[in-house]
């Protein structure tokens, strides 16, 4: 396992060679964590950049750290306990809104895909959802 900070930079350079939030966060948890994460795995965090297709619905980043929770502690089998990773999902949830204000991308990103400071914005985002994250996990 990694430290923190090294999943959280490793983020940061995804989301500066062009990864989205989702993507981005994903890899740096999973990076931090120990995990090798499939080329599928890695493609199913695709979509879920801008609020889920660009919807701007749930931040990216976001449901980039649920999906990592979910590749460190979810099940495989259904008669394995799902409590764990809905109490570590719930906690980054609130973790995320309390740091944020909002879980939604219109409201964080402002409705801006092309400018500079949305890379800039969204960055942080990308770096605080990692660090968030990787702190609920540390505690499960």
């Amino acid at each position: 396992m990694k430290g923190i900070e090294e999943g959280v930079a490793y983020a940061a350079q995804c989301w500066n060679s062009g990864f989205n939030c989702a993507e981005s966060v994903l890899r740096g948890m999973c990076l931090s964590q120990g995990i090798e994460l499939s080329d599928q795995a890695r493609r199913m965090s695709t979509p879920f950049g801008g609020g889920i297709g660009r919807s701007e619905d749930i931040c990216g980043a976001l449901a980039g750290g649920v999906l990592a929770i979910g590749a460190s502690i979810g099940r495989t089998r259904s008669e394995e306990d799902r409590l764990p990773s809905y109490e570590a999902a719930g906690m980054f949830y609130k973790k995320f809104q309390d740091r944020f204000g909002s879980t939604q991308c219109k409201v964080l990103n402002m409705g801006d895909f092309k400018s500079p400071q949305h890379k800039k914005r969204c960055q942080a985002f990308v770096e605080e959802a990692t660090r968030l994250g990787l702190e609920v996990l540390r505690k499960h």
